[in-house]
């Protein structure tokens, strides 16, 4: 096997740090949203990190991923209003939107909003047949399993609950008492 010829760019987070700004994002978006009828689903995941078709050894990206209910999902309020309102916050922040499409299926209109915070973590608000927030953190040095922390979830997901599918991180148990709670976007943004 090869080895790649570079490796990512720094990152301001390992991946044992980065849980807490990116669900941060999810609390700081969700407390905008009028009317927010909470999300059913909550899961982490972490995406190979690759360059010229390599994989970067020593490197992930995380991903969670929070999705609304069907029924919620399509509504006008989340189809659409959410989405707006996503874009005006994340602008209003200075984020980067990269992507903002819309797609006309006839019988109902698809949604994709990206945006790009300095550091590279990446927010979505996805409306397909889902609505879905998802955060991505860039590439970031891999941690062991034993560093990550519990970040309690946002948006109505209850802890260790059927929707917060993060189990396989702590295979003793959810822990009843998180050991750091997250703070706001602005803290993790003025550390940069």
């Amino acid at each position: 096997m090869t080895e790649p010829t570079e490796t990512p760019p720094a990152s301001a987070y390992t991946q044992a740090e980065v849980y807490a700004p990116m669900e941060a994002e999810v609390a700081d978006l969700v407390e905008a949203l009028p009317d927010f009828p909470g999300f059913e689903r909550r899961s982490w995941a972490e995406l190979p990190c690759t360059h010229d078709g390599m994989r970067v050894p020593g490197y992930t990206n995380v991903e969670l991923r929070y999705r609304l209910s069907i029924p919620d999902s399509e509504s006008d309020l989340v189809r659409q209003r959410y989405t707006d309102i996503a874009r005006t916050r994340w602008a209003d922040r200075g984020l980067e939107i990269t992507a903002d499409l819309e797609t006309d299926l006839g019988h109902r209109v698809d949604r994709e909003l990206v945006a790009v915070r300095d550091d590279g973590v990446k927010l979505w608000y996805s409306v397909a047949r889902y609505a879905a927030l998802m955060v991505q953190s860039g590439p970031v040095p891999t941690s062991g399993e034993t560093e990550i922390e519990y970040i309690p979830p946002a948006g109505g997901i209850t802890p260790g609950g059927p929707g917060d599918k993060v189990s396989r991180y702590f295979p003793e148990g959810i822990p009843a008492e998180p050991a750091t709670p997250f703070e706001s976007p602005e803290h993790y943004e003025n550390d940069l």
